[in-house]
């Protein structure tokens, strides 16, 4: 990958002019990430939630705050999130997508969706591009602008059948329904390597873009990597020995990660570029979903709560690694470069039986099932003393979006 060249610190940051040819220093290239939308993986790669929701966003701190935290007000119907560099992506249910960010990156053009793009299955967001799945199979690729144009905006003519995206630094990612990976991009930087994709590579069934590296889950539960050349081998294309079992992977700039049928996480990589992100947390259990930063690591646990670590040693602390208090009903998750992600859908109403309850006592166990009560008329009745629920207009047991209504009819009592 190419490398930042006007850049002060991590802290102190300026807009950055490429130079192939230089490498920065250790602490200068915390910049980048490429992480596609991550959810409860029942797909691989780009996954997308089976119910829509809010974002919520964190991090973004000192000098690394592009916007990409600010979600638009109102933002909501999101299906999938997806986090790069200066930018946030969102997926909504009907298909479109919504991005923010890029504030004071003029290099970049990641934020600029296309006009009348729909019919959006998945997201992924790259360092200076962003990629779309649509429903047909076909990718839709955007920014790249100035010097970060290493064409990996230029999807390959003909490209279809594709079931997943992932965007790196400098490559883009497409995994094909047959199981085959195609990349692009790469074009005029020395880091060319993670555009190569190991000949004879099949079976894969998900795939994930870091800066330096690119990963690929076969159907057999195992990972192979690809990149990492030179002096950008920190360890992160150094699958564990023995590693299976594996059901989903997540690439940051320079760690791996892998997410186990057990629901437990293996971590590889970081070398030089430690910051705690491969340290997975003891006795991490129950996680359904990983993504990778620059700095930090991201676990999606079965009770839908958030688990960070990582964004010590040199990093720089942005906040990325700070949850918010409270945080629960996340479905999806995503890792940016100085931010991160997660796709939050309030849990659905479960429709009580509350007839033959007292009023007070309806409302109270509608509210425990995440409904709403809606109109409450009143009617006489032989059968029932005044202030019972005598009927109400959703079936007990049913399964409804998050704050439905139901609507109460109450006894008046005997008509006298």
């Amino acid at each position: 990958m190419a490398r930042e060249s006007a850049r002060t610190t991590q802290v102190g940051r300026k807009e950055p002019s490429i130079n192939v040819s230089m490498r920065p220093r250790p602490l200068l290239r915390l910049f980048a990430l490429a992480l596609l939308s991550v959810g409860i993986l029942t797909a691989p790669g780009g996954a997308q939630a089976t119910a829509s929701g809010t974002v919520v966003a964190w991090g973004c701190g000192g000098t690394d705050d592009f916007g990409q935290c600010s979600a638009p007000t109102g933002l909501s119907g999101v299906t999938a999130v997806a986090a790069g560099f200066s930018q946030s992506l969102a997926l909504k249910r009907d298909g479109s997508v919504v991005a923010w960010g890029c504030g004071g990156m003029s290099h970049t053009m990641s934020c600029s969706v296309p006009s009348g793009l729909s019919g959006v299955t998945a997201v992924a967001a790259g360092f200076s591009h962003s990629l779309a799945l649509k429903s047909d199979g076909a990718v839709v690729a955007w920014g790249c602008g100035g010097p970060d144009d290493f064409e990996q905006c230029s999807v390959p003519s003909g490209l279809s059948g594709v079931t997943a995206i992932a965007a790196g630094f400098s490559q883009s990612l497409a995994l094909k329904g047959d199981g085959s990976v195609v990349a692009w991009g790469c074009s005029g930087s020395t880091l060319n390597v993670p555009c190569s994709v190991p000949t004879g590579l099949s079976g894969v069934t998900a795939i994930a873009a870091g800066h330096f590296h690119s990963l690929a889950l076969k159907s057999d539960g195992t990972v192979v990597a690809w990149g990492c050349g030179g002096r950008d081998d920190v360890g992160q294309c150094s699958v564990p020995g023995g590693l299976s079992g594996v059901t989903a992977v997540a690439a940051g700039d320079f760690h791996s990660l892998a997410l186990k049928s057990d629901g437990t996480v293996v971590a590889w990589g970081c070398g030089t570029e430690n910051f705690g992100q491969c340290t997975v947390p003891s006795g991490l259990s129950g996680v359904t979903a990983v993504a990778a930063g620059a700095a930090q690591s991201l676990a999606l646990k079965r009770d839908g709560t958030v688990v960070a670590w990582g964004c010590g040693g040199p990093a720089p602390d942005n906040g990325e690694c700070s949850v918010p208090g409270g945080l629960s009903g996340v479905t999806a998750i995503a890792a940016g470069a100085a931010h991160s992600l997660a796709l939050v859908v309030p849990p659905p109403c479960m429709v009580p039986k509350v007839v033959g309850k007292k009023i007070s006592a309806a409302k109270l166990a509608i509210a425990k099932r995440h409904c709403r009560t809606g109109k409450v008329g009143y009617a006489y009745s032989r059968k029932h003393t005044k202030g019972i629920v005598i009927s109400q207009s959703r079936r007990p047991g049913r399964v409804l979006p998050a704050r439905s209504k139901i609507d109460l009819v109450v006894s008046r009592g005997r008509k006298r």
